[in-house]
């Protein structure tokens, strides 16, 4: 049975938020970069790579609200809202959205950008 686009790259995200060097090192573009908060900011496949170290990875992850934009046979973008938890951490909860090329027979990531959510309270009728 084939595997959909839609759940191959969303598993792939999955992986992008818990695996280590070397997943990164085999599906990123090479030319790849990614958009992150304040103090990181914009960073290069290179930065990424090297910023992975030993540090610890997301121990879990919920993607919702799941999007996916195909934009041609060799190109597609997905979005959604991540809910990402350290051991014994506070979780992040961010907007996401990532660009995917097709690099021969396999998916690799190009682009990947993250908007921080805050929980704000509103009081019924205002609009955030």
């Amino acid at each position: 049975m084939p595997i959909h686009l839609e759940d191959h790259l969303f598993r792939m995200e999955r992986k992008f938020w818990t695996e280590g060097v070397e997943f990164f090192e085999r599906n990123l573009a090479y030319t790849a970069i990614m958009v992150f908060p304040d103090p990181a900011g914009v960073v290069t496949n290179e930065q990424i790579v090297s910023s992975l170290g030993p540090k610890a990875r997301w121990s879990e992850v919920v993607l919702e609200e799941q999007r996916l934009l195909e934009l041609s046979d060799r190109a597609a973008v997905v979005t959604y809202k991540a809910t990402a938890k350290r051991r014994n951490g506070e979780p992040y909860v961010v907007r996401a959205s990532s660009a995917y090329v097709r690099d021969g027979g396999s998916w690799k990531l190009a682009f990947h950008q993250q908007t921080p959510l805050q929980t704000v309270s509103v009081a019924a009728g205002e609009l955030v």
